[in-house]
């Protein structure tokens, strides 16, 4: 059974599965180079994850999609009439506003025009298409990739999707059943001013950064404040005992205004922790009240509030709770990977779904090492294939030189995790200056640093709630007390770090430049960020890791068969 997931909102991404097993997956701002890319059916990443698969568009069985998120001319296409549809939804008590959404209930049977919309993406008509609610998809996310046989409680939370901003299912060993959440709320949508994903969003306009994509430097931000206001934003917010959450305001104008007046009372630093604040109190009043309808030992995360990495870190600190994860592509970029887990639950079940731990999230198109070796020595630069790339590679680094590593397949998810990554030596506190002047960031975080298995436990507080989060950098942890001098280009104000654990099996390369510098300079991490310039996507193809080479972004890339420098006295 092959199956493409599409979800063509923003942050639009493709992914296959085959017989239930994710086998591609790109994002479509990686070929674009436009962030956040999307809304749009015909997306480019489609062909590239039939291309990396080697699947021809023909032995599709299944599209699973997101309701679509599209420009008003598509839907005068594919709906028929559009006059009948505009009449119905009318009739329904609904109105026409902006961008429609395709509500389930409604219309998947009654008025799109599948024909079309399969034909424009160059499959069979008699394909398959089915669409997953938004919530469920994130769940799913989360829910294949553990192995978690009972007692398990999966949430999702985001800025809203398909009416709700919430989602809870509860994992018994036989079912996964809806604890709050669904399709209903696709007719009367929870109440979008209860949302902190959205509360987040306010703030994060309202400091001057872009909302749905700055969130992060308002939780490094937090970091430096106090959360003066955080009761304050807290108690707008009320849980009820059926784990459904209200507010005080009943529009998101009544939140943003109530917001912005706290914001002319306080330093942006105190406004940053307030909703830092507050946000913790409300998800985990959230989650405990969840606990109390279904006691569970694991938690199962995914929605964009989850890439909040302290939040995350509160939600492992919970009592009773033995192993949490987070889905790497826990924001609407990971929504294709949910929608074809679905598809395979409809047609056979929920046990038929193949249950597995990600090994890594290697997957992307794969341009291998000769390649941009042989595009390099084309444009002229100097290429260094005579040597122990890794032992070289950490040399550099100890000289406090920048390299990044061009290797493997491109990432799923918003983190680069060995693959497209910048490499930094983390003894310098300085490296952080640095980096973010070359690569023309502002950030508030310190990097994020990568561990071997070996010595991760030794470096931070990692034990058997967190140690899987980890593996994928969605979480901080406590740094412990004697690292701190050694390491503090990668620890925060707080003592902790968000690192990323490394196996060998995983990436040798990555795995052996980082053996090789601990062994020169007895410091077990190096700092790992991702490979763009601010608001560039990460890099995917070789020519944009050669432009990053040629900008001074960084000073050496690093492949598996050599390493590419700007000059011969660069690689000295």
């Amino acid at each position: 059974m092959i199956v493409l997931g599409l979800h063509t909102g923003h942050d639009a991404a493709a992914a296959l599965y085959v017989n239930g097993k994710l086998v591609s997956y790109c994002k479509e701002e990686r070929l674009t180079r436009i962030k956040q890319d999307g809304r749009r059916l015909l997306l480019n990443a489609i062909e590239e994850v039939y291309t990396i698969a080697g699947i021809d568009r023909s032995e599709t069985n299944v599209v699973s999609m997101s309701r679509m998120h599209l420009d008003i001319k598509y839907y005068k296409k594919t709906y028929r009439p559009v006059r009948d549809f505009l009449r119905y939804l009318r009739g329904k008590g609904r109105m026409l506003s902006g961008e429609m959404k395709l509500l389930n209930e409604y219309n998947e049977e009654k008025l799109i025009r599948r024909d079309l919309i399969l034909r424009d993406l160059g499959l069979h008509t008699d394909t398959d298409l089915i669409f997953t609610n938004h919530h469920y998809a994130h769940i799913l996310g989360s829910f294949q990739y553990t192995l978690w046989e009972k007692d398990a409680l999966y949430i999702s939370c985001d800025g809203g999707g398909d009416g709700a901003t919430y989602s809870a299912y509860a994992y018994d060993g036989e079912k996964l059943e809806c604890l709050y959440g669904g399709d209903k709320y696709l007719i009367n949508p929870q109440p979008a001013a209860a949302s902190v994903g959205i509360a987040y969003q306010i703030v994060t306009k309202h400091l001057g950064f872009r909302a749905n994509r700055h969130e992060g430097k308002i939780t490094g931000l937090a970091a430096y404040g106090k959360p003066v206001y955080g009761q304050q934003i807290s108690e707008t917010f009320s849980v009820h005992p059926d784990a459904s959450i209200g507010s005080r305001f009943s529009s998101t104008q009544e939140l943003r205004d109530f917001i912005i007046d706290i914001a002319g009372k306080c330093s942006r630093e105190d406004l940053a922790a307030s909703i830092q604040y507050a946000t913790e109190k409300v998800i985990l009043e959230w989650i405990n009240k969840l606990l109390f309808l279904f006691p569970a030992k694991y938690i199962g995360m995914s929605g964009g509030v989850f890439s909040n990495v302290r939040l995350n870190q509160k939600v492992a600190d919970l009592p009773n709770i033995e192993e949490i994860y987070i889905f790497p592509a826990m924001g609407d970029e990971g929504l294709p990977i949910g929608n074809c887990a679905n598809a395979v639950i409809k047609s056979y079940g929920l046990s038929f779904l193949p249950r597995y731990q990600l090994p890594d999230v290697y997957l992307g198109r794969h341009y291998k090492a000769e390649y941009l070796l042989n595009i390099a020595f084309q444009k002229g630069y100097f290429i260094k294939t005579n040597c122990d790339v890794s032992k070289h590679s950490a040399q550099l680094l100890q000289k406090e030189k920048i390299g990044a590593i061009y290797s493997k397949r491109m990432e799923m998810g918003p983190r680069a995790l060995g693959a497209r990554s910048i490499l930094a030596n983390p003894r310098n506190p300085s490296i952080n200056k640095i980096l973010n002047d070359r690569l023309e960031r502002t950030e508030f975080m310190p990097f994020a640093p990568y561990v071997l298995e070996e010595n991760a436990g030794k470096v931070f507080r990692i034990n058997g709630v967190n140690h899987q989060a980890c593996r994928f950098m969605t979480i901080t942890t406590e740094v412990l007390d004697h690292f701190h001098d050694l390491i503090p280009g990668v620890v925060h104000v707080d003592g902790t770090a968000r690192p990323q654990i490394i196996e060998r099996d995983t990436n040798p390369l990555y795995y052996d430049i980082l053996k090789h510098f601990k062994a020169m300079t007895s410091i077990p991490c190096l700092i790992n960020t991702s490979f763009n310039a601010h608001e560039e996507p990460i890099i995917n193809s070789p020519d944009e890791a050669l432009n990053a080479l040629r900008d001074d972004r960084v000073d050496f890339l690093i492949t598996e068969e050599g390493m590419i420098f700007k000059n011969e006295e660069q690689s000295i």
